[in-house]
């Protein structure tokens, strides 16, 4: 999480609240989804069902309560990662069904494509969206590579490219495809079948040990 957002989220002197820090991340992420960046602070705090004063005392900027929100979709993906017991397979294969529908659902796709069109204007909005998103996700996952390798399940990489290759092999040109309009998003079965070649093919790779 970044400085900002965290500094915004907890500020200091504020009694948590987690009901209501839940019921603000659940209206923004529907109402951004559903109408993009234009929402107003006032419209999510009504869908919240708390005061805009409520929503500032938590955030400085509707850019950071973005932020939040991504933060929040990022930490969920990257579960499989966190738990002990799965074989590596396993826990690629869930990570990568939770990133292929992340990635492809129609509000995200609607969300990256309003990212990319407000990046030039907004570039502060478009690197809080990147930290809290996009590399978040490829940084734990580069983790959990390297950790990995440090116990000898994987044979020795760069964490960092080879989370990148991981990402690559999974949402293939799809992810352009879709961003573009040109086709429709790949489908579930679609999605469960790239994975699990995605995953046979980077285990190919790197598990050689």
């Amino acid at each position: 999480m970044t400085g900002t957002m965290m500094g915004q989220a907890a500020k200091k002197g504020r009694r948590a609240d987690p009901q209501k820090d839940e019921a603000i991340i659940d209206a923004a992420s529907a109402l951004f989804a559903a109408r993009g960046y234009g929402v107003s602070i006032d419209e999510i705090a009504a869908a919240a069902g708390v005061s805009k004063q409520t929503i500032y005392a938590r955030y400085a900027a509707k850019s950071d309560l973005l932020a939040a929100v991504v933060h929040r979709t990022a930490e969920d993906l990257v579960g499989p990662l966190s738990v002990s017991g799965l074989s590596l397979e396993d826990a690629l294969t869930q990570f990568g069904d939770r990133f292929v529908d992340v990635v492809f659902a129609p509000a995200k796709i609607d969300m990256q494509r309003l990212i990319i069109a407000e990046a030039q204007a907004f570039p502060d909005l478009a690197e809080s969206y990147y930290d809290n998103g996009p590399k978040f996700v490829r940084d734990r996952l580069a983790l959990y590579l390297a950790k990995s390798c440090g116990a000898g399940r994987l044979a020795p990489l760069d964490a960092e490219e080879a989370a990148a290759q991981f990402v690559g092999l999974v949402i293939g040109s799809d992810h352009m495809s879709a961003l573009m309009g040109l086709r429709p998003a790949p489908d579930e079965r679609m999605r469960r079948a790239r994975v699990r070649k995605a995953v046979a093919a980077f285990l190919k790779i790197y598990a050689d040990v």
